[in-house]
């Protein structure tokens, strides 16, 4: 059995030797930090907090401009009303109160499968490829790589194909313009190996 252990142990140490560690600076490594980085982050939404959304001439309605909500309300995801409602000013005692037009915007049934925490959302950012990375610089015990990858966008909802919506939102237009092309992400190194900046 002697004559075997040697090679065995070589074996054992190449086996070792390929797998690597978790804190090495690699493809690998930077590829599953930004991958777990997109996969708490990379949901693409149009920044909704709360319903119903109002546009009144003391109020905007968010992130989404009037044309995009009724861009939205064409595709069915949204409903749209028209009501009257108590200005939001301070009144002298006695005083009546000022009332003013105001447009308010509801989700549909038909917009459950996209609502994420109130929010909208219509596809998911992943990572395509690394594509290359500058350092790591160590600054005592600390180490920070920028890491240049692509990605691409999947489980897209058809209404975010159109073009009328593209036009109207014009964020869900830049995403897909971004799919394939360069962005950069800092990673920093941990006791668990490589973990991108700004995951919590």
């Amino acid at each position: 059995m002697a004559k075997y252990a040697v090679p065995l142990l070589l074996m054992s140490a190449l086996f070792l030797g390929a797998c690597g560690s978790k804190k090495d600076a690699n493809e690998r490594n930077f590829a599953a930090a930004i991958q777990q980085y997109l996969d708490k982050k990379g949901d693409l939404c149009l920044g909704f907090d709360s319903w119903p959304v109002k546009y009144n001439e003391y109020r905007w309605g968010g992130q989404t401009t009037p044309e995009g909500m009724a861009a939205l309300e064409a595709v069915g995801l949204v409903k749209g009303e028209d009501t009257e409602v108590e200005a939001p000013i301070i009144r002298l005692p006695g005083s009546p109160p000022k009332i003013i037009k105001e447009h308010r915007y509801t989700l549909t049934e038909a917009a459950t499968p996209y609502v994420k925490n109130q929010d909208l959302c219509w596809g998911k950012k992943t990572l395509d490829k690394i594509v290359k990375w500058e350092g790591p610089m160590k600054l005592g015990d600390y180490q920070e790589a920028d890491v240049t990858y692509t990605y691409k966008i999947e489980h897209v909802a058809e209404w975010a194909r159109k073009p009328d919506i593209q036009a109207a939102i014009p964020v869900i237009h830049r995403e897909h313009e971004g799919v394939g092309k360069e962005r950069k992400h800092s990673v920093h190194l941990t006791s668990q190996g490589w973990e991108a900046n700004g995951l919590d």
